[in-house]
């Protein structure tokens, strides 16, 4: 008998904060009436964001004549500091956007308020149909993709803007009605290890256990084998509970998930999109890129909020900004700071922008290429080893040093970085995005933008792929503008009447869909053949008039 995998590892997903329902009037009119939307914290300006996002650790000077064993501890709250920036507030706006459109079509309130329409006992499927009902569900969600170099702070940034919002709501009346529920604005999990869809569904149901109390996982998942069920338990359950957002980290998994394993949790998390209207934002690597590409097109082109390319920071304002703060919390006896000259001997030129480094911040950049965690990991390296050698102060030297020991694994693909040598980082499939043209070029034609953040934005490279796409690449911000429509002329060769008519005859057989091509086969000569047709394909059935 083969070898079962076991899916009861502990569990791995980030918790925020539980609160009652409280209601107020939403900043959009048209969200009233709805207690998902109304129950939402107030919309944070970029002030009120910055200083809610920002964590500046508790700083004593005089702890820093303190013992060394002290002192080592004290330098390890470096690790918690979070310097908000551009991209984080642009983050924000992307999660608080996709949270409250994605509620705008799920008014819990809605159904009870449907006009039912009467039927009359004769059906005619050739007589006048009536109106869908006001309350008819469309999707408004709006999903979107998030992928970078490993350690630049994706996760991190994400676990700290969703907590700006309550993970869950608990209602008991609303507007003088019952209306039990509870909310779940947000869930983030990780992609199981093998990108296996039954580990990610029974992740998704024990997570919703732990938040609820709920008995999820042993209900649905304890003797079931068949993932398609499990699949469309997570389904109910995700509806049940009015999931505001579906955060998946780790998507970079699903490369090496047993064949059809990717297209199938993949296909899933877009009928979570389409059919109940759940947003889900898929959080990866640059790994991730080349399963996004190939499978993920569909659900791409239904995103209202464009696709992230996080890449690490530029030596430039951004950096300096965080270096300053980072550089606030330093336990040697003699201080130092980012702007501490260097020994001119040793202003070796950058391989990259051939520019020479001239300070302590120069120098820890080029040790760490702007990747946050290096950088942070680096600043607490050597304050450690200042301490050990007596000199209580950071230097040049000491940096070097100390990246020279610690980063011995990450010497050769930290100097393909600082090269640029394209050649040597197609080794490195999650630190150099190899298959970045493929994977904006499905976004052509009026499709939704790829924003990048960082490093990436100024690489000619990446610019040329960007600037072939309907989206211009603003050098200023770093980032792509929104969409615009492309010229969608004829090609060379082709004239204009036929390229006209092709396009023409290829709308209209994306427009006609699975029910005329059913129909047409049906039995014309029979009255009821279409009807008969139509309800054993499911297309036709008993309604409910709750649903």
């Amino acid at each position: 008998m083969a070898k079962q995998t076991n899916y009861d590892s502990p569990l791995s997903f980030t918790r925020g904060n539980i609160v009652q329902a409280v209601y107020r009037d939403p900043e959009v009119p048209a969200y009233a009436g709805n207690p998902l939307q109304e129950a939402l914290p107030p919309i944070l300006n970029t002030d009120q964001l910055i200083l809610k996002l920002q964590y500046f650790p508790d700083y004593d000077e005089t702890l820093c004549n303190a013992p060394n064993e002290l002192r080592y501890l004290l330098i390890q709250e470096s690790t918690r500091c979070f310097v908000p920036s551009d991209r984080h507030i642009d983050l924000y706006r992307r999660f608080n956007n996709t949270i409250r459109i994605g509620y705008a079509a799920r008014n819990p309130m809605a159904p009870f308020m449907r006009v039912l329409l009467s039927r009359t006992c004769s059906f005619d499927q050739y007589a006048d149909q009536p109106q869908p009902a006001p309350g008819e569900f469309v999707s408004t969600a709006q999903g979107f993709s998030i992928t970078g170099i490993s350690g630049v702070g994706k996760s991190f940034s994400i676990d700290r803007v969703l907590r700006l919002f309550p993970q869950v709501i608990h209602h008991s009346e609303f507007r003088g009605r019952p209306f039990t529920h509870s909310q779940v604005v947000w869930l983030k999990i990780d992609c199981p290890f093998d990108g296996n869809p039954r580990g990610l569904c029974i992740s998704f149901l024990k997570a919703l256990d732990t938040l609820l109390g709920t008995h999820y996982r042993f209900e649905y998942a304890k003797s079931r084998a068949i993932q398609t069920e499990l699949l469309s338990d997570m389904t109910t359950a995700a509806a049940n509970h009015y999931i505001g957002v579906l955060v998946i980290d780790e998507i970079q998994r699903l490369s090496v998930a047993k064949s059809g394993g990717a297209e199938i949790l993949l296909n899933f998390f877009i009928q979570l999109v389409n059919e109940i209207g759940i947003p889900v934002v898929l959080v990866g690597t640059y790994k991730a890129l080349n399963v996004l590409s190939q499978q993920f097109s569909q659900m791409r082109r239904g995103t209202g909020q464009g696709d992230l390319i996080w890449d690490r920071m530029q030596n430039g304002d951004e950096w300096q900004q965080f270096v300053k703060h980072l550089f606030r919390s330093q336990y040697t006896r003699k201080s130092f700071a980012p702007d501490d000259p260097i020994s001119p001997s040793s202003q070796t030129p950058d391989a990259s922008s051939g520019e020479r480094p001239r300070t302590l911040s120069h120098v820890l950049y080029d040790e760490s290429q702007g990747i946050t965690d290096l950088a942070v990991k680096l600043y607490m390296f050597a304050q450690e080893r200042a301490i050990e050698s007596k000199k209580e102060t950071v230097n040049e030297s000491i940096v070097r040093s100390v990246a020279r020991d610690k980063f011995k694994t990450l010497k050769d693909v930290l100097r393909a970085i600082r090269e640029g040598n394209e050649r040597s980082l197609s080794n490195w499939d999650d630190v150099y995005p190899a298959v970045f043209r493929k994977y904006v070029k499905p976004q052509t034609n009026g499709s939704p933008g790829v924003t990048v953040k960082g490093h990436l934005a100024s690489d000619p490279t990446i610019q040329a792929s960007l600037n072939k796409t309907s989206e211009p690449l603003t050098t200023s911000q770093q980032s792509l503008s929104e969409a615009e429509k492309t010229d969608d002329g004829p090609k060379t060769g082709t004239s204009p009447s036929t390229s006209a008519n092709e396009k023409k005859k290829r709308h209209r057989k994306e427009q006609q869909g699975v029910l005329p091509n059913l129909i047409a086969k049906v039995d014309k000569k029979v009255d009821t053949a279409a009807y008969d047709a139509l309800k054993s394909a499911g297309y036709v059935g008993i309604q409910n008039p709750l649903v």
